[in-house]
């Protein structure tokens, strides 16, 4: 074959892939347009549900939409204090290595309303730390108190982590632990089995064989119970 016939079948080549990686993107792009509707009404249904969930151990709960800024006012405080400190000595002018919001973003923040009264926020975020990337969860806090926790999606190890989805995991953020932020910032919110906690109201008992997801979820947890002291104005 000469050589510019070896060249004219190059071009051929290159344009016929060409034409098929258009049309595999057309058609990526399409299936795209089609699924995002139905899969965000899907996990804005997990999350609602959710909501309902995390809130319902308090008699006449109720969950409203919060202010339209209430999120980013949330991630900027997170960006803005290093964890294991307190709010003002963790306070830094920019995000950093040890910043909350490498461990946690919130997504959604709903007013909680016992009996028509404000009483708290619900939290829609994701711990950013999982063994296998990150774990999304509703939170509920009533006076600094959390109410519940609901893992709405996740990628943690089958048998080990994946257990964060057990009642028995959950049920140790129920509102009969009363958990809530550490008594001293420098506490981690878990301790390992076998040892004694430091704070038993502000701390868990970690899963047994999975302590970076149960590390990941009560980083994130802890970070949104210094916000949330913070906006009770609590010392």
């Amino acid at each position: 074959m000469s050589n510019e016939k070896k060249e004219r079948s190059f071009v051929i080549d290159a344009v016929i892939l060409c034409v098929i990686t258009l049309i595999l993107g057309a058609v990526l792009a399409g299936v795209y347009t089609i699924t995002k509707k139905p899969i965000e009404d899907a996990q804005a249904k997990t999350d609602n549900e959710a909501c309902e969930v995390v809130i319902s151990a308090l008699e006449g709960a109720s969950v409203e939409e919060a202010e339209a800024d209430a999120v980013d006012k949330a991630n900027e405080f997170l960006q803005k204090h290093e964890i294991d400190k307190s709010a003002s000595e963790g306070q830094v002018s920019e995000e950093t290595a040890n910043s909350y919001s490498k461990h946690v973003v919130i997504s959604t923040i709903k007013k909680l309303q016992v009996n028509g009264a404000d009483a708290g926020y619900v939290y829609i975020a994701d711990a950013k730390k999982g063994y296998g990337g990150s774990i999304s969860f509703v939170l509920g806090v009533n006076n600094g108190v959390v109410t519940g926790i609901e893992i709405t999606n996740q990628s943690e190890t089958a048998g080990l982590g994946a257990n964060c989805t057990s009642d028995d995991f959950k049920s140790k953020f129920g509102l009969d632990k009363g958990l809530q932020y550490p008594a001293s910032d420098s506490y981690p919110m878990y301790f390992k089995a076998g040892t004694t906690p430091k704070d038993k109201k502000g701390q868990i008992e970690a899963m047994s064989g999975a302590t970076v997801t149960s590390r990941a979820i009560t980083n994130a947890v802890k970070g949104i119970l210094l916000y949330d002291k913070e906006l009770r104005g609590a010392e």
